[in-house]
């Protein structure tokens, strides 16, 4: 679940592997989902992994996020926000992505970090740098 990793100290999730995937999420889901330009979400979220490495994440407005980890881009592709679920799907080669990992957004705290849940219940905060 490397979207989580990049989420919170990579989602402070460093070690966590793989999420749950949505295999039914088509081009027009995707759509469909994305996120409004008001959305509570857009921002940059970031902090100090377990090895005290940095990260960051922006989630763009435009529905594409870009990861980072000591400065690094490390991971781009698009989020959806639908519900109660957070979706990333990264991009693989030029005008594709792969298989969304999706997580379940809790709470929009009033400091504005996420309260999230991976798909095993595991929750955390991520919290947020800047708007």
């Amino acid at each position: 679940m490397k979207r989580i990793i990049a989420l919170a100290g990579a989602f402070a999730l460093a070690a966590c592997g793989g999420g749950e995937e949505d295999a039914e999420t088509t081009d027009e889901t995707v759509a469909a989902a994305a996120p409004s330009p008001d959305s509570p979400l857009i921002g940059v979220y970031g902090g100090t992994d377990m090895d005290g490495g940095t990260w960051s994440s922006a989630m763009n407005a435009d529905g594409s996020y870009e990861d980072r980890q000591g400065g690094e881009v490390t991971e781009v592709g698009n989020w959806t926000h639908q519900g109660d679920q957070v979706c990333f799907a990264p991009a693989v080669a030029e005008g594709t992505a792969s298989d969304p990992t999706c997580l379940t957004l809790i709470n929009v705290n009033d400091d504005g970090s996420l309260l999230m849940s991976d798909t095993q219940g595991n929750e955390t905060t991520v919290p947020r740098l800047e708007q």
